[in-house]
């Protein structure tokens, strides 16, 4: 309930507002994901055992790349040098 309180703030940022409205209401967001209409990519770590899960993505958003670097599942942290170099190929 803190974190709630803190989230109610003006400042707060509405996305993550919406996102996390959406996890406590069990809310798919598949019709928003299939209308993005810029490039998606997904970026997983070689050996998150999660990965394959992000397949059906692929098929459900236009435009969408799985694309997997070293590590695991906190790739900031665990490969920020990778993640870097990767923004800089896509961008």
């Amino acid at each position: 309930l803190d974190e709630t309180q803190r989230e109610i703030r003006p400042e707060a940022r509405t996305p993550v507002q919406a996102f996390n409205a959406g996890l406590l209401q069990h809310r798919s967001y598949l019709d928003e994901l299939r209308e993005i209409a810029q490039p998606v990519f997904i970026v997983s770590g070689n050996s998150d055992k999660r990965a394959a899960n992000r397949e059906g993505f692929r098929a459900d958003i236009k435009n969408c790349e799985l694309i997997s670097i070293d590590g695991c599942n906190v790739l900031p942290w665990e490969n920020p040098s990778g993640v870097r170099k990767l923004i800089s190929q896509l961008t």
